[in-house]
């Protein structure tokens, strides 16, 4: 993910916001009547904390989406904030896991665990749970190949790869229900839409409450990151082209209220959309005017020749991971000749 400092949406949580900016974690909220926002907090994470929505249904059943990382200490903030709200934990029947990145599906098996509550993840994000957490030393050799591949310098490899071994006590499971798009969730007072956002990971979702006009976006779309692409995709996908035309289907739901993964909540979907897709076709772009001149060199040789928000100096750890995966993707999609495609399309919106 990259970060960028203006844009032109309104927050629908000026406290939220607030807490953001001061990088700590906000107060839970009521959204609207039946839904909370609770941000939990991530351990030495980059990020404060995710962004977890709690659904209270008419019969006093609860409904958790993106409970965050997993381990005891998240168990009992979790726990704890419920209480605080009035609510028991013991009345949890369902959490939903918008994809598989241990700060919003890590605490999903402790809570089935703790309370017997169904976990909901799509179909093919339980593939590339699969192929992510079952086998981890095949994940370390791809990584290893990865990086060695993109021509990273022998003295950034550790950092890298350090930021992968940081435990998040993700266990292999099988979720309680599968869903694709179109799928409906539906509890007494409660019906949520499914529709399948692949890019930042193969089988992410977002979750439309019509009713409510509410837009759950995990980290499908941000309102002041960048979301990272392909951050756990499944072999032979398109992580980039998959990511671009899964954010113009949330076009339709430009005028609701964005619930995301992290940051805050906010109004302007549209202008956050175009936003998104202008920052990838300046990548691309950016890639395209490299081609000429670097060719088939190295990833690594485009990413620090390419404009960063935070600047090239200061990618670390994960974040140059990312920044490195995003340059991949962005000069195959040159190399193969499809980003012109997409690059007309900037050009028709002027």
């Amino acid at each position: 993910m990259s970060r960028r400092d203006h844009f032109t949406i309104t927050p629908a949580s000026l406290r939220q916001k607030s807490a953001w900016q001061q990088g700590l974690v906000a107060e839970p909220e009521n959204v609207t009547d039946g839904v909370w926002a609770i941000p939990v907090p991530i351990p030495d994470g980059p990020l404060p904390a995710t962004l977890a929505y709690l659904l209270e249904a008419s019969d006093g059943s609860l409904h958790l989406i993106d409970p965050g990382w997993a381990g005891e200490d998240s168990l009992h903030y979790v726990s704890r904030t419920l209480k605080s709200l009035g609510f028991r934990l013991d009345a949890l029947h369902t959490v939903i896991a918008t994809h598989f990145h241990p700060d919003h599906l890590g605490l999903c098996a402790a809570l089935r665990e703790k309370t017997g509550a169904h976990i909901v993840v799509s179909a093919v994000e339980c593939e590339v749970i699969e192929s992510e957490l079952h086998r981890p030393e095949d994940h370390a050799a791809r990584l290893d190949h990865r990086l060695d591949r993109w021509g990273v310098p022998g003295d950034r490899l550790e950092e890298i790869r350090r930021s992968f071994r940081r435990s998040s006590d993700i266990e292999p499971f099988v979720p309680d229900k599968m869903v694709r798009s179109g799928d409906r969730l539906e509890w007494p007072g409660h019906a949520l839409e499914v529709i399948v956002t692949p890019g930042h990971t193969s089988g992410h979702i977002c979750l439309v409450d019509r009713k409510r006009e509410l837009l759950y976006t995990g980290d499908h779309i941000l309102p002041g990151i960048f979301s990272g692409v392909g951050l756990g995709s499944l072999e032979g996908s398109s992580p980039l082209e998959d990511y671009l035309t899964s954010v113009d289907l949330l076009a339709v739901f430009d005028s609701f209220q964005v619930l995301p993964g992290h940051e805050y909540r906010f109004f302007g979907l549209r202008e956050r959309r175009e936003a998104v897709l202008a920052h990838h076709l300046r990548r691309l772009r950016e890639v395209e005017q490299l081609w000429s001149n670097l060719g088939t060199a190295p990833v690594w040789e485009y990413a620090k020749r390419l404009t960063w928000t935070a600047g090239w100096e200061g990618m670390r750890d994960f974040w140059l991971y990312s920044a490195l995966m995003q340059t991949d993707m962005h000069r195959e999609l040159v190399a193969s000749g499809r980003a012109a495609t997409w690059l007309a399309r900037e050009s028709s919106s002027g």
